[in-house]
C-alpha cells in the first residue's frame, strides 16, 4: 500500500509489545510510512493524518494494557472517517492456547471485535521488569496453580522469567497494515 500512512502506539510494560511494535514497524519501512508512538508520548498524536492505526500491548489480568484510552481515541474517528483500526496483543500464553480468543473477546462490545481487526502475538513473562505489584499477582497466581490439576509444564513455565516472541508472529499483522 504505497503512501498509506501507519501508526503504531504501543503499550510495553515488560519489553514484548515494544518488541513487536519494532519489528512490525521495520517490516513496513518499504513503501509505507510508519510512525511508532510509545503510549507515554500519545498526548501528541493527530490520529486524522494516518491511513491505518494499529496499537500495541500486553494481558494484565485478561485486559488489554491502555487499551480503554485507545478505544476512546478511535470511536470518533471511525464514525467520521475509513481509518483502519486494528490491535495486537502479547500475552504468556502460545498463540494456539485456547484461552486467547476469549480472553481478547472479553475486551471489546461485539460491535468493536467485528470493526477492530485483532491479533494475538506470543510474548512471555519478564519478573525482571515487573512491578512489586505484579510480580506478588503472579506468585499468587503460581500458588493457585499448585493446587490445581495444571499439568507441571504450565506450573514451570511460570515459575521464571521466559520469551516466546517470534518475528514470524508479525506476517498477518505486517500483510494487515499493507492491504486495504
Amino acid at each position: 500500500m504505497a503512501d498509506s500512512k501507519v501508526l503504531i502506539v504501543y503499550y510495553s510494560k515488560t519489553g514484548f509489545a515494544k518488541k513487536y511494535a519494532e519489528w512490525i514497524g521495520e517490516s513496513l519501512s518499504s513503501g509505507t510510512s510508519c510512525d511508532l508512538v510509545p503510549y507515554e508520548k500519545r498526548t501528541k498524536i493527530q490520529f486524522g493524518q494516518y491511513d491505518t492505526i494499529l496499537f500495541g500491548g500486553g494481558f494484565h489480568a485478561g485486559q488489554i494494557n491502555g487499551l480503554k484510552w485507545f478505544k476512546a481515541q478511535i470511536n470518533e474517528l471511525t464514525a467520521k472517517s475509513s481509518i483502519r483500526i486494528g490491535v495486537f496483543v502479547t500475552g504468556a500464553m502460545p498463540s494456539d492456547a485456547p484461552d486467547v480468543e476469549p480472553t481478547m473477546r472479553k475486551n471489546f462490545t461485539q460491535q468493536e471485535w467485528e470493526t477492530i481487526r485483532t491479533f494475538y502475538l506470543p510474548g512471555g513473562l519478564c519478573y525482571e521488569k515487573m512491578g512489586i505489584g505484579d510480580k506478588l499477582m503472579m506468585a499468587v497466581f503460581r500458588a493457585m496453580l499448585k493446587k490445581t490439576d495444571v499439568d507441571d509444564q504450565m506450573r514451570q513455565m511460570v515459575a521464571q522469567s521466559f520469551d516466546i516472541t517470534s518475528k514470524e508472529a508479525i506476517t498477518l499483522v505486517v500483510e494487515w497494515c499493507r492491504t486495504k
